[in-house]
């Protein structure tokens, strides 16, 4: 029988999708994220990327999410009340939570970090309540469905690419799921009596 989720995992889950998606990262960026890496600013949320697979020299990235105020899936909004739920000691932004609904600590005293894995579960959670096809979705699904979403609004690749950080344009277009090549198509008038 499902359990759902207790109230801190639940925030935390919902800030690390809805940061995950806006911010296209990869799963390995979200759960290495620290809370040093994190700060506001009057437009958003800025995020330190400190290192990535296109970036093997580690110079790192910011990424900026921009505020949303008036949308229920505002990342800045989500990840300020999972702040305010996990509080403001040092260590990994998105924390391991016990069974219990606690915050867990390594024998050092600091706060565990979640692993990759923990990135793919509340995705999975929320297409199972979908109807969807579970097994279709991962933790990668948050920057696939980024890069998706943002070429259904027009954007162009190029600001896509930069956002998500991608290096190659062909890899980048493998992320699109063709959905722009739909928008304004006229081949079925061409057919059309």
């Amino acid at each position: 029988m499902w359990k759902a989720p207790d109230p801190k995992r639940r925030l935390r889950d919902r800030a690390l999708l809805l940061t995950g998606f806006a911010g296209g990262f990869r799963r390995s960026e979200l759960a290495g994220f620290d809370l040093r890496d994190l700060s506001f600013t009057a437009e958003g949320l800025v995020l330190f990327v400190a290192g990535s697979k296109t970036d093997q020299e580690r110079r790192g990235e910011e990424v900026g999410i921009q505020a949303v105020p008036t949308s229920p899936l505002c990342a800045v909004t989500a990840v300020s009340v999972w702040l305010a739920a996990r509080g403001d000691m040092p260590g990994p932004l998105f924390c391991r939570i016990d069974r219990g609904g606690h915050l867990t600590y390594s024998l050092d005293g600091r706060r565990q970090s979640i692993d990759t894995k923990t990135v793919a579960r509340p995705v999975k959670r929320v297409i199972k309540g979908t109807g969807l096809a579970e097994g279709e979705f991962s933790g990668h699904s948050l920057r696939a469905g980024m890069m998706t979403a943002a070429d259904r609004k027009g954007v162009p690749l190029e600001a896509a690419m930069q956002h998500g950080r991608w290096k190659d344009a062909r890899t980048a277009r493998g992320y699109r799921r063709h959905s722009s090549l739909w928008q304004g198509n006229f081949t079925g008038k061409l057919l059309a009596d």
